[in-house]
């Protein structure tokens, strides 16, 4: 009898576990079925379907021809891709011949994955209203040969930045983005990026893709000098100077800790050279004033020594602006590094200035013939630096007052 029910006990424990077995085989076959179809769906179509965009492109098709819906989506999530029907509309004899000449397992035709998409995008807003262009954003995508590989060309943040800088349109990350919390860059995940950042920004400068998450103040969050192996956040970050003797203590290693101790006599060389790009984390014009300024406790007024010679800035007709204009000629970023670049610098704009709007009147920055053709950045560029100083409305080239900058030239004629 005792036998009995130890055998009945085994047989129900062994049971359970062979339950709890096959769940588990189960959750697994299944789960990865998932994964693999997840996978499939972010790898793109090609293993569904074959197509040539570069083909359909030479033949004159547009991309709404075949993506039909894709100028009224509002979603991402939103299926784009062709139907059955739509591409029978174009090749309906193909299609009723062999499902092999589009699907690549002709005895199990199946339809592509619409892949899932975060992202709070409209294509609607962009394409319509916006009038962007498809291969704007899709570059490249007309030069698939063989295979669909649509997902390569899904815009990259950095090409969405061309356009999301906060000046064309929002660089909010909300704007777009549904997950803030794993929204890193696949170079910010790589292990021990706190200690290996510094590599990643040698030789870049701060670019519009590390604008749109940090702003230079982000940098001084850990860059202020202070002591990075006194401070518990940066145990993990702040690495030791080498010892060479067991007994030593290794060095603290300073936030700051950038440059030479005896940079600030030698950064001269690195400036002139451009060995390096000091508005990586300097804002030139601010920051070089702390000592570059007439009358600096701190280096007795350092200024080029071009610009303490006699002749170095001369008015007057026919004077050609001196040392100053020879040099603004030959490099003007260098001239840029103290002075505003598009001649909103006081100092720039108390003599190119064109305060009557009666052209000739103000002293002479273009060579001979300078506009002898409509071509130029004048006509072309509405952001271009002629609008700095070129801002009198009142402007009479024939007399008459004109309309803005274009009214500097073309008087009244222009609406």
């Amino acid at each position: 009898m005792v036998q009995r029910k130890v055998e009945l006990v085994m047989m129900k424990k062994n049971l359970y576990i062979a339950t709890i077995i096959s769940v588990v085989i189960a959750l697994v076959i299944f789960g990865r079925g998932s994964a693999v179809a997840s996978e499939d769906d972010q790898a793109g179509n090609a293993k569904a379907i074959k197509f040539s965009h570069s083909k359909h492109a030479e033949a004159g098709a547009e991309c709404s021809s075949c993506h039909t819906t894709a100028l009224m989506s509002t979603k991402s999530s939103d299926k784009m891709l062709p139907t059955h029907t739509e591409c029978q509309s174009c090749h309906e004899q193909e299609v009723n011949e062999t499902c092999g000449f589009c699907h690549t397992d002709a005895n199990n035709p199946v339809a592509s994955p619409n892949p899932v998409r975060e992202i709070l995008f409209s294509h609607n807003k962009h394409s319509v209203d916006q009038k962007v262009e498809c291969v704007t954003c899709h570059a490249g995508i007309n030069d698939d040969k063989e295979q669909v590989t649509a997902v390569q060309h899904i815009p990259s943040m950095a090409t969405c930045n061309t356009c999301h800088n906060n000046v064309i349109a929002t660089n909010e990350c909300e704007a777009c983005h549904t997950n803030l919390t794993t929204l890193r860059p696949a170079s910010h995940v790589a292990a021990n990026f706190k200690r290996e950042h510094g590599r990643v920004m040698n030789g870049r400068t701060f670019d519009a893709n590390c604008q749109s998450c940090h702003s230079e103040a982000t940098c001084m969050e850990c860059h202020d000098g202070t002591n990075l192996t006194t401070l518990s956040k940066f145990e993990k970050t702040g690495m030791l100077s080498p010892r060479k003797f067991g007994n030593d203590k290794p060095a603290a290693l300073s936030g700051q800790n950038v440059h030479d101790i005896n940079y600030k006599f030698t950064h001269g060389i690195d400036a002139k050279g451009r060995a390096s790009d000091c508005q990586t984390c300097h804002r030139q014009q601010t920051f070089c004033s702390d000592c570059h300024m007439n009358g600096s406790v701190a280096l007795g007024g350092a200024m080029p020594t071009s610009h303490e010679k006699a002749g170095f800035t001369t008015i007057g007709v026919g004077t050609g602006g001196g040392t100053h204009a020879q040099l603004a000629k030959r490099d003007i970023q260098r001239c840029a590094g103290c002075h505003d670049a598009e001649g909103g610098d006081p100092t720039c704009i108390t003599c190119h200035g064109d305060f009557d709007g009666i052209k000739g009147t103000n002293p002479r920055t273009h060579a001979t013939g300078f506009m002898k053709t409509v071509k130029g950045e004048w006509h072309d560029d509405i952001a271009a630096n002629c609008f700095v100083c070129h801002t009198d409305a009142n402007a009479r080239p024939n007399g008459k007052p004109g309309q803005k900058f274009c009214g500097y030239c073309h008087g009244a004629n222009v609406q």
